[in-house]
Parts: structure tokens; sequence; C-alpha cells
């Protein structure tokens, strides 16, 4: 066999058409060989990373679904919560509201003032820095109403000079014209005053605009209380309310802690002085403390002191002590530097 295959077509002899045929056609076997190893392993590796593409895919699609659902529903209940807060502070103020007319009908008991009555003691409300505060035949409200118009919306937590000019003029000017505004109107004025008052909470507004239009000035204290730059639920209700600041202002008095003896008429930095290096440090102390034993404390400072008169200087620290503030500025309105 190998003699006849050298007949026809010697090895040597490279014009010899047989042997080029099986040599193009061993070659072209190899090539193809080569190709379809190295196309079909390279497509099986992309279909492969395809498919796991793919799935990323829908898991990361799925995870952003997820997430948004979860958002939502946080949204939802920071919206429940600062609600509730809400409420809380409007039972807490009724609590307070109920606690002063009993308080009331005990003093009115014990004291027989008839109908000229004092409610006392509002407790959690901390009505007008004691937590107390006279009304004179005006129910709840008493004459507080007196002391602000209509007109003044500075009294509501989160509303400001320029937010009031704003308010007024959109037309809205008085305690019951932001009553009846939609908390969604109330945003789009801030909005649409720019910037600076795009990032104003005005929710609560309306809702403390109908108490002071009503004189509920107790549910109003406890509302503020628990209310910061108009924001429900952000107070921690121990710091005095906005109210609760503008009301003692109107009424002439500088300051609501109980260790500045200055809100007491005759009484100046000098004498306050004097009184605390001899232990009164606060309205209670002053409150307490003997006429006579105050006589000689000022005696004893020397020649400048002696005109002073102390006389009334404890029934004043006794209202200031109560947040009797309307009764103690009618006291003072008689008196001539302390004197009757």
């Amino acid at each position: 066999m190998y003699h006849i295959f050298l007949i026809i077509c010697n090895p040597l002899d490279l014009s010899c058409f047989w042997f080029w045929f099986l040599l193009s056609l061993l070659a072209f076997l190899l090539g193809w060989l080569l190709h379809w190893l190295f196309t079909g392993g390279l497509r099986a590796r992309i279909d492969e990373l395809t498919r796991e593409r793919d799935n990323y895919h829908s898991a990361a699609t799925k995870w952003e679904s997820d997430y948004n659902s979860l958002k939502y529903k946080f949204e939802e209940l920071q919206k429940d919560n600062n609600n509730l807060r809400s409420r809380l502070g409007s039972c807490e103020a009724d609590k307070a509201t109920l606690q002063a007319r009993i308080n009331a009908a005990k003093a009115e008991s014990n004291r027989d003032l008839g109908a000229d009555t004092e409610t006392r003691g509002f407790g959690d409300a901390g009505l007008l820095a004691g937590g107390v505060v006279a009304t004179r035949g005006g129910g709840e409200g008493g004459t507080y109403t007196d002391l602000f118009s209509e007109d003044n919306l500075q009294i509501i937590e989160g509303v400001g000079p320029k937010v009031e000019e704003v308010l007024k003029g959109a037309g809205i000017g008085t305690w019951g014209a932001l009553a009846g505004t939609a908390v969604d109107r109330l945003k789009q004025i801030m909005e649409d005053a720019g910037s600076r008052f795009r990032l104003i909470t005005p929710d609560g507004w309306p809702y403390q605009a109908k108490l002071a239009q009503e004189g509920e000035w107790a549910k109003l204290i406890q509302y503020q209380k628990y209310t910061d730059t108009g924001v429900e639920g952000r107070g921690d209700g121990e710091n005095d309310s906005k109210f609760e600041k503008l009301a003692l202002r109107a009424l002439g008095f500088s300051s609501m802690n109980p260790n500045d003896l200055k809100v007491i008429e005759g009484v100046g930095p000098k004498i306050e002085k004097l009184l605390k290096a001899d232990g009164i440090g606060t309205w209670s102390d002053l409150a307490s403390a003997e006429v006579s034993r105050l006589q000689n404390i000022l005696s004893e400072a020397g020649d400048r002191f002696r005109l002073a008169d102390p006389t009334s200087w404890p029934e004043q620290a006794r209202l200031a002590a109560d947040g009797a503030w309307e009764e103690l500025k009618a006291l003072q309105e008689k008196l001539d530097q302390g004197r009757s």
C-alpha cells in the first residue's frame, strides 16, 4: 500500500495534487476544530454573564421597591406620632384645666372669696412662671384677651414679625381668619413668600389661632409647651410657652425668673444684692420674710437704704410666686417705689 502511494504521489514532489489536497483538508479540519472550541466556550461565558446581570438587575429593582415601601410606611408612622403627640398635649391641657377648676373650687370654699375667685395651681400646664394664673369673672379665659388684640398673630408659636407681615399680606389678619385657613394654603403662602419662609411649618397655626379666638389660654399654653418653632411634638413640655412670655411682657414684667427680685416694685439691683446676701434669693423667700427683718437688712446697709419701704414686698413676692401677674400689676400701679 505504501508503495502504491509512492507510485501515485511522491511526498517530495511538491507539485503533486494529492499532497496539497490532503494538507489543505487537514488544515481546514484543524481550524474548524479550534474555532468550535474557542467560540463555543466564549459564547457560553457571555450567556452566563448575561444571566448574572439580569439576576442582579431584578434583585436591585426589588430592593428599590422595598425601600420605597418602607420609606412610605416610615413617613406615615411619623405623621401618626406627631398627631399622637399633639393629642397628648391637648389631653394634658384638658387635665390641667380640670385641675385648675378643682383648685378654684377649693380656694373659693376655703377662702370664701365669693364671685371674685382666683384660680390657682395649673400644675403641669405651668401657666405664667409658676403654673398659676389669676382669673377675674371671665371663666377659663380670664382677662388675658384684653392683653392682645385679635390681629396680633405673633402669639402663635412659629409666627414672628416677618411671617405675620406675610400672612396679613395674604389677607389673614386675625385669629379667626388664621383658624379658618387650611394648612395647605398656609404652606403655599410661605412657599410663595420666598426661600427664607419655605422651611417654616404652619401645621399647628390654625389650632393655636382657634384656641386664642376662644380664649382657651390654658390649652394654648400647654400646646405651645409641646411645640417648637411651630412643629408639634418637638417641645419638652417644660420651657415657658411663647404666649406666657408675651403675656408677661404685655403686663409690664421683664422676667419670669423666680430669682429675679427686681420684679418687686421698690427693689433695685443694689437692694436685690443685699437681700440675697441675707439668704432671701427667690420670690418665695421674700414672700415668707417678715417686714421687720427686711427693715433691719436695709437699716444695717446704711443711710442710703433706710428710706426704702419694704412693707409691700412680701405681698408682691407672694403674687409673683403664685403667678398672679394681673393682681401684681394692679398692686404695683398703686405703689410708689414700693410704698402704699
